[in-house]
């Protein structure tokens, strides 16, 4: 598969980037590598999953490795619609589980998964009086295999979506917003960003109808000779309405809205011939609204990169290696996001800390 898919982005490159104007153009292609270590407190004797413990074997959590492929095209000859899509692939090696009341387990052991994604999606820009949108015709996938406890979350997912993007001035803040029509269905393990995984119904999956209203907004707070502060804030609101009837109650599932705010700012050092620093401060939180609970997740990575851009007969191609670490990841939990890892009889809310390990490479290739 990975042999396959390597065959496929040589032959868009190749047969789009020099092709004639008046034929299906590709307008831009990037891909990416990237090696993910987690880690946290493991020590036999004093084992409580907080804290820096260090990139030991015996504290080690997961190893992932992902690697990505996308790009846009402009189909002249239908339509002149334009069509974008991403596919990924995640390696899971997952350490088996650490009990942190007896600080005890056979660490040695591990669990594997696979992970498929895609999204892919046809696109036009949309006059209608004085105001343009583009509109998305799409279609969203996930799989996941594996084996043993710890393998992931096995099963797969469909959303299938329609709707357009458009601007929005909301308190003084101008805001991208998108707003989409979703029909899913969800097998497994997959949620498809429902409240229960489709393993939780009777038949093990189920369908629904559900609606998309994200909404994102940033700026530059600092662009000069010190380097260049961002600031970013995602309000992601999904309506999921699945027909079927839970295990747990016999009853029909309700319908919820998955809510995901993320509010970040990134700063990059000035470049020196190519190599620059960052620092990135983040927080997401999460909830279901037909659930009881929460997860908030905040992190501050420290980072160093190198970004190199190469002038071709068909456009610039971009490489970008960068390497991060994760100094501060807490990530709280309450309700059903409790997973019980860290058991204690009078509390449902605890925080978990992980530390984090990324290196890899970004190819970009912008079509003249």
């Amino acid at each position: 598969m990975k042999k396959l898919l390597g065959l496929l982005a040589l032959a868009v490159v190749s047969n789009f980037a020099l092709a004639d104007k008046s034929q299906d153009t590709l307008k831009e292609f990037h891909f990416s590598s990237e090696y993910r270590g987690s880690y946290t407190d493991k020590k036999n004797n004093t084992g409580n999953g907080l804290g820096i413990a260090g990139f030991r074997k015996d504290n080690q959590e997961k190893i992932r490795w992902r690697n990505a492929f996308g790009g846009d095209l402009q189909l002249v000859d239908e339509g002149n619609l334009g069509l974008r899509f991403d596919f990924q692939n995640d390696q899971d090696r997952v350490r088996n589980d650490f009990d942190y009341v007896t600080r005890t387990n056979d660490k040695g052991t591990y669990d594997k998964s696979q992970t498929w994604e895609n999204n892919i999606a046809l696109y036009k820009d949309v006059t209608l009086g004085n105001w343009t949108s583009t509109w998305d015709l799409g279609w969203k996938y996930k799989s996941t295999s594996g084996k043993g406890a710890y393998g992931g979350h096995r099963g797969t997912s469909n959303e299938f979506y329609v709707g357009p993007s458009f601007g929005l001035n909301l308190l003084g803040f101008n805001f991208k917003g998108k707003s989409q029509l979703v029909y899913f269905d969800q097998a497994g393990g997959k949620s498809a960003d429902n409240a229960w995984s489709g393993s939780a119904f009777r038949k093990e999956k189920v369908s629904g109808w559900g609606a998309n209203f994200d909404l994102e907004t940033g700026g530059k707070l600092l662009d000069n000779a010190a380097g260049n502060f961002k600031y970013y804030v995602n309000l992601n609101n999904h309506l999921r309405d699945a027909k079927g009837k839970l295990k747990e109650t016999g009853k029909d599932a309700k319908s919820t809205v998955y809510l995901d705010y993320v509010v970040g700012a990134n700063y990059n050092t000035p470049s020196l011939a190519g190599v620059y620093g960052l620092v990135n401060l983040e927080n997401e939180w999460e909830r279901q609204t037909a659930r009881h609970g929460f997860q908030n997740n905040f992190s501050v990575w420290t980072g160093l990169g190198y970004k190199k851009g190469i002038d071709l007969p068909v456009g610039k191609l971009t490489i970008n290696p960068e390497v991060k670490y994760r100094v501060v990841n807490k990530e709280t939990v309450k309700g059903v996001y409790n997973d019980g890892r860290y058991y204690n009889s009078n509390r449902e809310q605890y925080t978990r800390e992980y530390n984090e390990l990324r290196a890899g490479v970004k190819v970009g290739l912008e079509v003249k």
